[in-house]
């Protein structure tokens, strides 16, 4: 980028769309600037820009014209249509009052059509042993849903309906056996002549996938028999959408195949008989089944995923037994740990092979064989719904012992006992082929004192008792609900490669490419750059994202070769979990798509696309999952595949697939080895990444590596070369503090150089910063920092630990503190757009978590979808961005009045309020409270600020509309909530006094008038005193109380809450060694790495800084900062659209000092504590010289307003 300056002017950091000279511009460009003057007081008041194809300055593209205005930011363009894959010259040309200015950039565009990707097609390795026949799969997706004949169709009441289909073969066609795929919204058992072949999950929209089944069959006739359940709306507790889709592919004994769907010829009941499923009932009387609509239509859609390609183990749970010691209220049991035994002998004869391992447990297990640690299960939300598999190997002739610690955690809601249980099933296999299946059953011992050494082979454990059984799979209340994880099982990550020659000297070289899942792309041997975990999450049968690599630098005249590595991220996840990303409508095996495009020196062009001519293997990640880690096998490396001349024996050819619809290093602090062969690293602090792992050893070593905040796992097998081995992953990522390693081969310990900490965020620019003079304040903002930096990885995230999740009530409430520090725009208003298409059939509310796989959808939670309404307004607001109010308006409209329309008289309700307040469980819940106070206020809140944003947009009626419901909305939450005789706001069932009900009221503006507004503040005082200068607010009330508390006269309430350091507070959190953000106040919090309770940032910057923006995008702005005794100086900056706006003050006690920057264009009112202006000097001076302007004095001080430049007031003591 090229800079001048004429005159005192300077013109820089030039942007497109918020990036300099970015690659790979797909919409409207919008242009921004930041000037610089040593004149004060300077204000831009025209700029002109020039487009060109050909040079800087020119305008043979697009010239604006003189455009009289101050605004240096967002500028849209407004010329001819520009070309896709094309790089164009931008000139910015200013005038402002203290003399003119120029600079210049470049952009380049990216694709602006599908039709640029021209002959590109998704490819991706061959598939094996498929889930579904093509034929199959084909008829499924043209069936019909059907049901009952229902008055409301397609919404049905709750309950159940019976739908029977017999089949006849052929005349001269034996019957053998059917393949069927089934789904019913909601839930169904399926019976085959009369027989129970299998039942859906019971998880929540189950109905997005389809259960495949397969079963023998008679000769001549058969009888499909369903029970179906449609459950009650979960908004309304109505009616809702009920529906069966079934294809069945039928297998004659001379081979040949028939395929029967779901359509009017099946029979279907209301009142199901006892006997409904069995071939002997005559259901002539029974009504046809109703034909709703066919596959890909009504409220349904295409959002049905077929099962994926059988990864299912020998062993299964049908025959085990749940068990665990005898408890007085079994199934419940206190929240404690059990350890389990169970030892194998080696039948006469035999010698032991190997041992799979499925095992679950309600809530969570670490698992031994013969006393050697195999692994854990992941430290997430209902983990026993995902059994955990394992593959261990075994010799000799000695019993085998299966040894596990197992834990249940405390019940989410009321804190006390919890369903436990253990479930497991193991084959051992022996040298000879034959297997022995052990199975959870009394025979198992169990104990509550727990020994060191448990599960030692050596440990006596003849006192323990035995396991008490609490029923067979399928017994309540675990019910089928557990699916079968392959955490150690093979899903190798494709490589690809492709090698091309080049005679001409290259101009410029774009590598254009989207992957379903990840891509870690090189060219000649070296990364095509340093991005990784890309590209992004997105709700990928809706939209896709793409990313643009300049690689000219990378490739040569002659021979050249690109090579891709392929990882799952959220688009083929392989283990269940209750977020179902393992069933999403989009669930696939990886693929890519891209396009290399290449300009040579003589003006000619080439492009090498993707296509069977590429090359595919399977590489040595042999598993990634975003979630549960990599298994990653050295010896399967294929080194130099991505250079020229590479012998690719054994390549094959790539499938062409259907494809999607739609860093910084830490070194260890400490290295220990707590227990003999295991090694633990600590960092310095808690980040968001991986470890990078070098290490000699034999072929076939596998090291374990666990990653942890507190101290889930990688896993490296080393090739044994010889040579020092490097290994990191590449598609999964960890939050964690510590590194554990297993299996190390070296006699010495690990250094510091073999175990480095990565990194891994998206690229946020740095856009804030605070200082103080309290110790405490600066350590809980830097915890802010690295907790969003550390939760950003294409979306905001809750946490990098377990869930990872886009949870919108977490991004709404840490929109403001993100815009203030870091450049999170493109992030969240790319997150804005995820909300938006999170949305059922485009209507109705956003996801509570976007992208969404289905879960959450539907979810009747306002606190939480107003993320949709407050995120691009505070966009606007901060970064006045007013593209993103007008792409979501409609959509926004349509929420909010779908919101209103579902909340009686005006009041709403939520299943998400006011989360993880101090008294709640530290695994969650909501504050003990009447949730529709929290709900009503974020109703009425959203409304008033949908009419501010139809305001911006020129849509007067709509805004008036807002502003009236708004207002209806408010006189029913006061005479609902405002207790006459407190004189603040109750709920119903409320436990005691609610700080949160009380801060929404003042700070949404609900009060009906000023003293009630007063009394409610003054109400939150007295209880934040009574309980010690301490908080009692969750996830929604925290963001407002040190404002509310500021900005009602107890100022000095809100510092006291802000440096308290005992429990519940932040200092508490720090005072324990915290250096991120957490999920609970509590020191037993899940999360140690979660930002939605750190909002105390707001505070930070608006009242102990004062920089509060007065209009969008800071053009006018407030410098007020709030002084008290208990804190002697502090300095916070920001970066507007403007520029850089500084606040920097001290408090001796001989004088006060307030130094303030003030960014080209930006007028500012500061107020300076001052009786009279006479007191106030500006750089020495009596105030209303150079640049200064007396407007006022109140009981605040006085009151000066000042444009551009550096300013320094003084009040002498």
């Amino acid at each position: 980028m090229k800079d001048t300056a004429l005159a005192q002017i300077t013109v820089s950091n030039l942007q497109v769309e918020n990036e300099v000279a970015p690659v790979g511009i797909d919409v409207n460009p919008r242009f921004s600037w930041v000037l610089g003057a040593t004149q004060r007081g300077t204000v831009q008041t025209s700029y002109q820009i020039l487009v060109s194809k050909n040079q800087a300055g020119g305008s043979d593209v697009w010239n604006s014209g003189i455009v009289s205005s101050k605004r240096p930011y967002l500028i849209e363009y407004a010329g001819p249509a520009l070309s896709s894959d094309t790089r164009y010259f931008w000139s910015v040309n200013i005038v402002t009052t203290a003399g003119t200015g120029s600079a210049s950039s470049q952009f380049t565009t990216g694709f602006l059509s599908a039709s640029d990707w021209g002959s590109s097609v998704w490819i991706g390795k061959p598939a094996v042993g498929q889930a579904v026949p093509d034929a199959l799969a084909t008829s499924f997706r043209a069936a019909s849903w059907i049901w009952t004949s229902e008055t409301g169709a397609p919404n049905a009441p709750a309950g159940d309906r019976a739908f029977r289909k017999t089949y006849t073969s052929p005349s001269g066609k034996t019957a053998v056996s059917a393949l069927v795929l089934l789904t019913v919204d909601d839930q169904f058992t399926f019976y085959v002549n009369g027989n129970p072949l299998g039942s859906s999950p019971t998880t929540q929209d189950i109905w997005k996938t389809s259960q495949k089944f397969s079963t023998s069959l008679n000769p001549n006739s058969n009888l499909f028999a369903v029970r179906a359940t449609n459950l009650a709306d979960v908004s309304t507790g109505g009616s809702g959408p009920a529906g069966l889709l079934a294809a069945i592919q039928i297998t004659f004994s001379d081979g040949t195949t028939a395929i029967i769907t779901s359509d009017a010829s099946w029979r279907s009941i209301k009142t199901i008989p006892s006997n409904f499923q069995s071939p002997s009932l005559d259901d002539s009387s029974w009504a046809a089944a109703s034909v709703i609509t066919q596959y890909g239509s009504g409220p349904w859609g295409t959002s049905v995923a077929l099962p994926s390609a059988d990864a299912s183990p020998t062993v299964s749970f049908v025959d085990s037994t749940w068990i665990w010691s005898s408890e007085a209220s079994s199934p419940s049991a206190p929240a404690q740990p059990r350890a389990f035994r169970k030892a194998v002998s080696t039948p006469s004869g035999k010698t032991l092979q190997s041992a799979l391992i499925l095992l679950t447990v309600d809530d969570g297990f670490t698992l031994y064989v013969n006393g050697a640690l195999v692994g854990s299960s992941p430290n997430q939300t209902d983990v026993w719904k995902s059994a955990q598999r394992f593959t261990v190997p075994l010799s000799g002739t000695s019993p085998t012992l299966f040894a596990v610690r197992a834990t249940n955690l405390p019940d989410v809601t009321t804190g006390g006992q919890s369903p436990a249980g253990l479930l497991a099933a193991i084959k051992i296999a022996y040298t000879d082929g034959t297997t022995t299946v052990v199975l959870s059953d009394a025979t198992w011992k169990v104990t509550s004192a727990i020994p060191a050494g448990f599960e030692l082979p050596s440990t006596d454990d003849s006192s323990w008792s035995t396991a008490k059984p609490l029923g067979l799979y399928g017994v309540s209340p675990w019910d089928t609900q557990v699916t079968i994880s392959d955490a150690l099982g093979e899903h190798p990550a494709p490589l690809l490669r492709k090698e091309f020659s080049t005679t001409k000297t290259i101009s410029f070289a774009r590598l254009y490419y989207s992957a379903g899942g990840y891509a870690s792309i090189t060219l000649n041997g070296a990364a095509a750059s340093d991005h990784v975990l890309t590209p992004g999450f997105t709700k990928y049968d809706v939209q896709m994202q793409y990313v643009v690599l300049d690689v000219a630098a990378k490739f040569k005249t002659g021979t050249n070769a690109i090579g891709v590595e392929l990882g799952r991220s959220h688009y083929g996840v392989t283990q269940g979990s209750v977020w179902n990303w393992n069933s999403a409508p989009w669930h696939g095996e990886p693929a890519f798509k891209a396009v290399l495009s290449i300009g040579y020196s003589d003006g000619t062009t080439a492009r090498i696309v993707t296509d069977a001519s590429w090359q595919v293997i399977e590489g040595p990640t042999r598993l990634d999952d975003v979630f549960g880690g990599e298994n990653y096998d050295a010896s399967y490396l294929q080194l130099g595949f991505d250079t020229p001349g590479f012998a690719a024996t054994g390549w094959v050819s790539a499938q062409t697939v259907a494809g999607p619809k739609g860093t910084l290093s830490l070194v260890p602090v400490s290295i220990t080895q707590p227990v003999s062969g295991i090694y633990v690293a600590a960092f310095e602090r808690i980040v968001s990444g991986w470890a990078k792992i070098r290490v000699t050893g034999p072929p076939k070593t596998l090291i374990t590596i666990h990653f942890g905040e507190k101290l889930n796992a990688n896993r490296f097998w080393l090739a044994g070369s010889g040579k020092s081995e490097t290994f990191e992953p590449k598609f999964s990522y960890k939050g964690y503090q510590y590194v554990q390693l297993e299996g190390w081969p070296a006699a010495s310990p690990p250094s510091a150089a073999d175990i480095v900490g990565q990194v891994v965020h998206d690229d946020l620019p740095s856009r804030g910063g605070f200082a103080s003079s309290s110790d405490l304040l600066n350590k809980m903002h830097t915890a802010a920092v690295f907790t969003m930096l550390n939760n950003v990885h294409s979306i905001p995230e809750d946490c990098p630990t377990f869930e990872k999740n886009g949870w919108s009530g977490d991004a709404m409430l840490g929109t403001e503190m993100f815009l203030t520090n870091l450049g999170a725009e493109d992030l969240l208003a790319k997150y804005a757009r995820d909300l938006s298409e999170s949305r059922p059939n485009d209507s109705g509310p956003p996801g509570v978590i976007a992208p969404d796989s289905g879960w959450g959808a539907n979810n009747h939670a306002p606190t939480w979808h107003s993320a949709f309404i407050f995120i691009p307004w505070w966009l606007f607001q901060y970064r006045g961005d007013q593209r993103v109010l007008a792409v979501n308006y409609d959509s926004m409209k349509n929420y909010v009045a779908f919101e209103l329309a579902r909340s009686p008289n005006n009041i709403a309700d939520t299943s998400l309020g006011d989360w993880v307040s101090p008294e709640t469980s530290p695994l969650g819940g909501n504050a003990p409270e009447d949730t529709r106070v929290s709900a009503t206020a974020y109703l009425y809140k959203m409304l008033t600020t949908m009419s501010q944003i139809a305001t911006v947009l020129g849509k007067s009626a709509d805004a008036t509309s807002f502003n009236s419901q708004a207002a209806n909305v408010k006189v029913a939450f006061n005479n609902a909530f405002l207790s006459p005789s407190n004189g603040f706001y109750v709920g119903v069932g409320d436990s005691g006094y609610r700080q949160t009900h009380n801060l929404l009221a003042v700070a949404f503006g609900l009060a009906p008038n000023s003293t009630t507004a007063q009394n409610a503040a003054d109400s939150i005082a007295r209880d934040v005193a009574s309980r010690g200068n301490h908080l009692n607010t969750g996830a929604l009330g925290t963001k407002y109380i040190l404002p509310v508390l500021t900005d009602y006269q107890h100022g000095d309430a809100a510092f006291a809450v802000a440096q308290q350091t005992t429990f519940p507070s932040w200092g508490f959190w720090i005072s324990n060694g915290a250096n991120t953000m957490w999920e609970h106040w509590a020191l037993e919090a899940r999360s140690r790495d979660h930002l939605f309770l750190g909002t105390f940032e707001d505070w930070l910057f608006k009242y102990l800084a004062g920089i509060q923006l007065s209009s969008t995008a800071f053009e006018t702005v407030s410098v007020a900062p709030v002084l008290t005794t208990q804190l002697a100086s502090a300095r916070a900056w920001t970066i507007t659209p403007f520029g850089n706006l500084t606040v920097d003050w001290a408090n001796t006690s001989s004088q006060l000092r307030i130094d303030v920057t003030i960014p080209i264009s930006v007028n500012a009112t500061v107020t300076i504590p001052a009786t009279a202006s006479q007191q106030v000097l500006e750089g020495g001076n009596q105030l209303g010289n150079q640049g200064t302007t007396v407007l006022a004095r109140d009981n605040s001080g006085v009151k000066v307003s000042i444009g551009s430049g550096r300013y320094s007031f003084t009040v002498a003591k």
